[in-house]
């Protein structure tokens, strides 16, 4: 796994087994392309080398730049959970940006969490998305057959109170596939307890 920081915000990297193109997982805060390519520079990449993307969410923070990704022919995935909140997001951003560049929602790519194992493993990539709703309706989370998973803005199990159980849910369904190393979108890495510690 590869991933930046800026403005609070993980950006990450999938790199195909085919290609050695990258998949970006969440794409950055609106307006800041070439500040998000100057980072990628510190991790070793290049904005060229990016051909695909998703988004754990349609919130500013992560998914700013796909209008941009999209200009740029990035194939950018959109779940069945998620189409609807792309209005909101803009809304949200052209209150204070008005050079913003709105997603055109016709080039997204539409697929299904069901489906996203047998799409990513296309591009060599293996792993699957799950909907993790917790934080959002739109989230997901992205579970890599090695055990590594981003989580988005899914909090940490510790911070779960004992009666909420779509805290628990949600946890569940990413251990369930097999998911040991976990990256959030705003803290540091981490690894999942094993149900016997928790």
């Amino acid at each position: 796994m590869l991933y930046f920081r800026y403005h609070s915000t993980n950006c990450f990297f999938v790199k195909s087994s085919l290609n050695q193109r990258l998949l970006a997982v969440d794409a950055g805060w609106p307006s800041t392309l070439y500040e998000y390519a100057r980072n990628m520079k510190t991790i070793g990449c290049k904005l060229d080398e990016v051909a695909w993307a998703i988004v754990t969410h349609f919130h500013m923070d992560h998914a700013g730049l796909i209008s941009e990704f999209l200009e740029r022919g990035v194939t950018c995935f959109v779940f069945e959970n998620q189409i609807d909140a792309v209005d909101s997001m803009e809304k949200t951003i052209l209150k204070n940006d008005k050079t913003y560049k709105m997603i055109d929602k016709e080039k997204l790519r539409p697929i299904s969490a069901k489906d996203s194992r047998a799409v990513l493993a296309a591009l060599g990539i293996m792993g699957e998305v799950v909907a993790t709703d917790y934080h959002s309706p739109d989230s997901i989370s992205f579970v890599l057959d090695d055990g590594e998973v981003i989580i988005g803005d899914l909090p940490p199990e510790g911070q779960r109170m004992p009666d909420d159980t779509e805290h628990m849910r949600n946890w569940e369904l990413i251990r369930n596939k097999g998911a040991k190393i976990v990256y959030p979108s705003h803290a540091g890495v981490f690894k999942l307890e094993d149900k016997a510690d928790r």
